[in-house]
């Protein structure tokens, strides 16, 4: 949830510094994922790969809108809220 976090919060106006951004959660989650179990854990893993296509779009190496991947995030974001409150 803090990686998520720092996302919005370092994120910025400019698509470099959300690519930077992106970049920097796909880090966090990384290890965040390596840690947690079960449904939790697969949904970090999940995260963690939409952050890096979501660097990826933003900076140019992929040619694809990353408006699709932000609504991904986002629905997954609540899934994992939700997994989290439950446990």
């Amino acid at each position: 949830m803090t990686a998520l976090a720092g996302y919005r919060r370092n994120a910025g106006g400019t698509r470099s510094s959300q690519a930077a951004a992106a970049q920097q959660t796909y880090r966090d989650l990384m290890g965040a994922g390596l840690d947690a179990q079960g449904a939790v854990g697969a949904m970090i893993r999940r995260l963690t790969a939409e952050f890096q296509e979501l660097s990826f779009r933003l900076s140019g190496m992929v040619s694809s809108d990353p408006e699709q991947v932000i609504a991904d995030i986002n629905a997954d974001f609540a899934e994992l809220k939700r997994l989290c409150e439950a446990t």
